[in-house]
This record gives structure tokens, C-alpha cells and sequence, in this order.
């Protein structure tokens, strides 16, 4: 059942208020300078790997008490070898986020970040933006697919260990076959 769809009885549509006009944005860069550039919105995406201790707790604190600080809205989901997110707000406020992320200014409880990246960089957003809030995407799986994940990455670690040994192994034949 979807309300906007066309083809259903007129008994079950939904009342649409009045749409309020929307504010022109002017997308002459010239017009914009210091004084007038926290006007203009924007939004990115981004992806951070790494390492977060905790199954990824503190750094969900620290990295949503950075956003929350500067009036971002949106939504972050962190993990513990991973963090993504979308937010959108003011060009000032993006801007230091985005270096936020970039100089990877987690502390030492909450992890490391190896690297990030960005995509969907836009500004000059009409007024309404698409969320309201910033909040935190839950891992809200049951326990028994945590655990077949969890065994699957263990399987993968035990494979890349095996290789690593057996490379090393060949190696270290070849030296002595060499210095032999």
C-alpha cells in the first residue's frame, strides 16, 4: 500500500497540506564571500576504516558529539573496523567535520583511523534539508547472524595467517637454499 500511488481509491488518500514556497538559492559563486558563505548548505557521505575499540562505542560517542557540536544532521553508523555516514548542514560546519575526519582526531580509547573516504560532496542545498536530527544507525542483528559474521571473519583472518606463514616459510627456504 503506498499513499502516493495513483491508481488507489480516493478513500485512501492522504490529506498534503499546503507546500510551502521555497526560498531561491543563488548558485552564482561570485555572490558568496566570508561574510555570507555559512548561508550556503551542503551535505557529503563518507566511509572510515580503521580500528575502534569497544565494538566501536567511544568513537561513536567522540565522532557524533563532533558532529552534534557543529549542528550537522544526518546519520553515522559505526562498527568496529568501520564508520559511515551522511550529514548535511552549513559549508563552515562541513568543512571542519570533513578535516575532523580527515586528521583522523579520534583519541586513543576510541581507535584509529587508517583511512577515509568521501563521496557525494554537494553544496548549495535548498533550505529544507533531508533530515532533521543526527543520529546513530544500531547494529540490531540477532546474535545468531553476529556470530556466523564473526565466524566467517575469523575463517578469513586464519586463511590470510596460513598464507602469510607459508610465504614466509618459502621464503626463508629460498635464503637458505641461496646462501647455501
Amino acid at each position: 500500500w503506498n499513499p502516493s500511488h495513483k491508481f488507489i481509491p480516493r478513500s485512501f488518500r492522504l490529506y498534503k497540506g499546503v507546500e510551502a514556497p521555497k526560498i531561491p538559492v543563488d548558485k552564482d559563486s561570485s555572490n558568496y564571500h566570508e561574510d555570507n558563505l555559512h548561508v550556503l548548505l551542503g551535505k557529503f557521505q563518507f566511509e572510515a576504516k580503521g580500528q575502534f575499540h569497544d565494538k566501536g562505542e567511544p568513537a561513536e560517542k567522540e565522532i557524533f558529539q563532533a558532529a552534534f557540536d557543529l549542528h550537522l544532521v544526518g546519520w553515522l553508523k559505526v562498527r568496529s573496523d568501520f564508520v559511515l555516514g551522511h550529514v548535511q548542514g552549513d559549508t563552515f560546519a562541513l568543512s571542519y567535520f570533513r578535516k575532523y575526519l580527515e586528521e583522523k582526531h579520534l583519541s586513543r580509547e576510541a581507535g584509529d583511523i587508517d583511512w577515509v573516504r568521501l563521496w557525494n560532496v554537494n553544496t548549495g542545498l535548498q533550505a529544507p534539508l533531508e533530515y532533521k536530527i543526527l543520529f546513530c544507525e544500531k547494529d540490531k542483528r540477532r546474535y545468531k547472524n553476529k556470530k556466523v559474521h564473526i565466524l566467517a571473519q575469523l575463517e578469513k583472518d586464519r586463511i590470510r595467517e596460513f598464507q602469510e606463514k607459508a610465504s614466509h616459510k618459502a621464503l626463508n627456504e629460498a635464503e637458505e637454499t641461496y646462501n647455501a
